[in-house]
């Protein structure tokens, strides 16, 4: 729960544009693509990509600035199966 309140935090001290805001709701707040994002915002598809590309170096900056230390996320590949013991 810590974790979601400080990137939270993060993300409402990161000073977002409007468009990086919004890519990032779309995308990660609705879980919907780029593209269909992008369709929503009235820009390309690459345009959402530089906005969420562009959003994480400023929120990274801001943890970075709290020395949170680093962070690391790992998912598998689409074509990537998960194991039983690596989804428990």
């Amino acid at each position: 729960m810590d974790t979601l309140v400080d990137l939270n935090s993060a993300i409402s001290s990161a000073s977002l544009t409007d468009k990086q805001t919004e890519s990032i709701a779309w995308v990660y707040g609705a879980d919907l693509t780029q593209k269909d994002a992008a369709d929503i915002i009235g820009v390309s598809q690459p345009t959402v990509k530089q906005s969420l590309d562009e959003a994480a170096e400023k929120i990274a900056a801001v943890y970075r600035k709290w020395e949170y230390g680093e962070i690391t996320v790992e998912y598998p590949l689409e074509d990537e199966e998960i194991t039983e013991e690596e989804a428990a």
